[in-house]
């Protein structure tokens, strides 16, 4: 697995011809994985059980929590052994509902807000949710630490942080710039293209069954692997589905 130090050699010495910027190399790695990290793809995605208390409405998200693709509960009792979807909703709706309303029983709807999920109607009982979500990855820092954003996405990454440090750093020639940055384009469309096949993004998730998904694109735009609209603008949020409150 490409490590670290791998990404700092293949920079320096095959593309900026320097032995001399290590601190600098390592930083403009960070501030690569930083830019994209908010792009869901295959490899920054997990899930995790946790445990709703009874009575109590919200649910602390893990500290590696970026942003959320699904959640589902178990109920044997109420005959969703194999877990429900619940309905992701704006916060303003779901504090609207639990403000104006003494309903109980398990979760049907939620929202994130300052890494919290917060759920509708207030759970009665310890159900176990599943939440699967966008996540950080782990921290780099030694030489030989490795994370999936420098074997997967690992052209991206060096392309980005080259251009980084001839941009800000060396002070190189624009062409310069300009051909470092249009070698990550390419990267990106690579990686974009493996990421929409990988998650099937071309499927139409609207609708699953009787249930109706906020925000049908997961990946957060519109556009199957543009890798110029990623690169120059954030994932924008559509309307939400379902009634209205």
């Amino acid at each position: 697995m490409t490590t670290f130090q791998n990404v700092q050699d293949r920079i320096n010495l095959d593309y900026l011809n320097r032995t001399d910027l290590t601190n600098e190399t390592q930083r403009a790695i960070i501030r690569a994985i930083n830019h994209y990290q908010y792009e869901r793809f295959w490899f920054n995605q997990t899930a995790t059980a946790i445990a709703c208390s009874t009575a109590v409405n919200t649910v602390v998200l893990p500290a590696d929590f970026i942003a959320l693709d699904m959640v589902t509960v178990k109920s044997s009792s109420a005959g969703y052994a194999g877990g429900y979807i619940v309905q992701q909703r704006s916060m303003e709706r779901v504090t609207y509902r639990n403000a104006f309303g003494t309903a109980s029983g398990m979760p049907q709807e939620c929202a994130v807000y300052n890494s919290v999920l917060n759920l509708w109607p207030l759970p009665h009982s310890a159900y176990s949710l599943t939440v699967r979500y966008v996540n950080v990855l782990p921290a780099l820092s030694a030489g030989t630490d490795t994370n999936d954003w420098l074997s997967a996405a690992e052209d991206v990454i060096v392309f980005h942080a080259a251009a980084d440090l001839l941009q800000n750093v060396i002070r190189g020639r624009d062409q310069e710039v300009q051909e470092m940055q249009n070698m990550e384009a390419m990267a990106l469309q690579a990686l974009l293209r493996a990421r929409n096949i990988r998650l099937n993004t071309n499927e139409d998730l609207s609708v699953v069954g009787p249930v109706q998904r906020q925000n049908p694109n997961k990946t957060g735009n519109d556009n199957n692997g543009d890798a110029t609209s990623v690169l120059q603008q954030m994932p924008q949020n559509p309307t939400q589905t379902g009634p209205s409150r």
